[in-house]
C-alpha cells in the first residue's frame, strides 16, 4: 500500500495536490493500522457529472496499457466511470474467480462441467447496453466484465432471449422492441429435467446465478404460475449487484425481501440456505466480496478477501470504527488492480455494519466481515451488475 500510494502521488497531479493539502507522508505508513491516514478518493468523484474520472487516471488514455472505461449500471442516472488497464482487468478476473471458488460450494475442478444458468443478457449485449449510459469510448459495463470472467471457469448459459413473436407485437403496439426480450424459461426447465434423467453419478452440478430481479421473476412468476418445483438439494444460487431495495439500473420494482428470497430458493429449487450466496462489488474498486447466508442476522454476511482491507467510517466525523455492530461508510483499500486509476483507497456511500474483525464468527473466513444495509443517498440500490430496464 505504501508503494502504490507513492506511485499514485508521482503519476497523478490531482492526487498529489490532495496529499499535500492533507500533509500526508507515506513514511507514516508502518503497519495496517495506519491505512486510515491514507488520503482516500470519495466514490462520487468517479461520477460522470463530477467530471473528475479522467483526472484520476495514472496512465495516458492513449497508452497501449489502457484497456477500457468501466461504466456502472447507472442506477442513479449518473454513471460512474473508472479507467482500467489490461493488468487491472486480469487482476479483477483472478480476484473474481477466487471469490467464486471460495464462496460458492461447487468443487473447483467441477465448475466447467456445471450447468450454469445465468439470468442475464449475453456479454456482447450488455456491452451494447453500456453505450446508452455514456458517450465515453471505449466503454464496457463493470457487470459485463464479471460475466465475461465467469466464462473462463465455466460455460454459463445466458438466459435473456429475443422472442420474434413478442417483437412483432411490441412494434405494432408501442413501435418499440423493449418488450421483445424475456427469460428462456423452457430451456431451464428442459435442461434440469434432462439432467435428472441421467444416472446419479452422471448428473451435473446446477447453478442459478445472475440478476436478483430476474431470478425472483423466474421463481415467483413462471415457476409459481405453472406450479413447477425442482428438487435439487445440491444446487447453488448466487446473485450479485444488489437491487434488493427495488431499484436497480434504471428499473424500479417492489423491494425484494432477503428472507423471502432465500425461502423461495429453497421452495422452488430445493436447494439449502447454506448454498445461497450474494456477491457485492462496485465499479470504483476491483474488489469483489463474497458472502454466506446468516440465520442469526437474517442477512448475507460479506467477507473482505486477502487482497484488500476495509474500514468503516463514522457517518458524521468520518473517524474509523472498529467495534462489533458499528455502522458507517465503507472504505476499501487494495494495491491490486489499480494500475490505471487512483482507486487504491476509495470511500463509498454504502452503509455497512461491522460483524467482526479478522475472522468471521460463523464460517471462520479470515478477514473482516460486514453486513450491507444500503446506499446512504436515497438508498438507491447497491453496486453494479446486469442491466434490466430494457427487458
Amino acid at each position: 500500500m505504501k508503494k502504490i500510494t507513492n506511485e499514485s502521488i508521482e503519476s497523478n497531479s490531482f492526487y498529489k495536490e490532495l496529499v499535500n493539502k492533507q500533509k500526508f507522508n507515506t513514511d507514516d505508513l508502518n503497519n495496517l493500522d495506519d491505512l486510515a491516514i491514507i488520503p482516500y478518493i470519495p466514490g462520487p468523484y468517479f461520477k460522470e457529472s463530477a467530471n473528475m474520472f479522467k483526472k484520476l487516471m495514472k496512465i495516458p488514455i492513449k497508452s497501449p496499457e489502457f484497456e477500457t472505461w468501466n461504466v456502472s449500471s447507472c442506477t442513479t442516472g449518473d454513471a460512474s466511470l473508472v479507467g482500467r488497464s489490461r493488468e487491472d482487468i486480469e487482476l479483477l478476473a483472478s480476484m473474481t474467480i477466487k471469490c467464486i471458488y471460495e464462496f460458492i460450494p461447487i468443487p473447483k475442478d467441477e465448475w466447467y462441467k456445471t450447468i450454469s444458468f445465468n439470468f442475464s443478457p449475453s456479454v456482447k449485449f450488455l456491452n451494447r447496453i453500456a453505450w446508452r449510459y455514456t458517450k465515453i469510448r471505449p466503454v464496457k459495463l463493470y457487470g459485463s466484465i464479471l460475466h465475461e470472467i465467469s466464462t473462463r471457469m465455466s460455460n454459463p448459459k445466458f438466459l435473456i432471449k429475443f422472442f420474434i413473436l413478442k417483437a412483432f407485437k411490441e412494434i405494432i403496439k408501442k413501435r418499440s422492441l423493449v418488450g421483445a426480450f424475456g427469460i428462456n424459461t423452457k430451456f431451464v426447465i428442459n435442461e434440469v429435467r434432462k439432467n435428472f434423467q441421467k444416472q446419479e453419478e452422471e448428473q451435473k452440478h446446477i447453478s442459478f446465478g445472475g440478476s436478483l430481479q430476474l431470478l425472483n421473476i423466474f421463481m415467483n412468476v413462471y415457476m409459481k404460475e405453472d406450479n413447477i418445483r425442482f428438487d435439487i438439494p445440491n444446487s447453488v444460487v448466487n446473485t450479485g449487484g444488489g437491487g434488493w431495495s427495488g431499484h436497480k439500473s434504471q428499473l424500479k420494482y417492489p423491494p425484494i425481501d432477503k428472507v423471502k428470497f432465500v425461502s423461495d430458493c429453497i421452495e422452488y429449487f430445493g436447494t439449502k440456505a447454506d448454498r445461497i450466496t450474494d456477491m457485492y462489488g462496485f465499479t470504483e474498486t476491483p474488489i469483489v466480496f463474497g458472502s454466506h447466508w446468516s440465520d442469526k442476522h437474517q442477512d448475507f454476511i460479506f467477507h473482505c478477501p486477502s487482497q484488500a482491507r476495509i474500514l468503516i467510517r463514522d457517518l458524521d466525523s468520518l473517524d474509523p470504527l472498529s467495534k462489533k455492530g458499528d455502522q458507517g461508510l465503507l472504505e476499501v483499500f487494495t494495491p491490486f488492480g489499480v494500475a490505471a486509476s487512483v482507486n487504491h483507497a476509495v470511500l463509498m456511500d454504502d452503509l455497512v455494519e461491522l460483524v467482526s474483525k479478522n475472522r468471521c464468527p460463523e464460517c471462520g473466513y479470515e478477514g473482516d466481515s460486514f453486513l450491507v444495509h444500503g446506499r446512504i443517498k436515497d438508498k438507491e440500490g447497491l453496486g453494479c451488475a446486469s442491466i434490466l430496464e430494457w427487458i
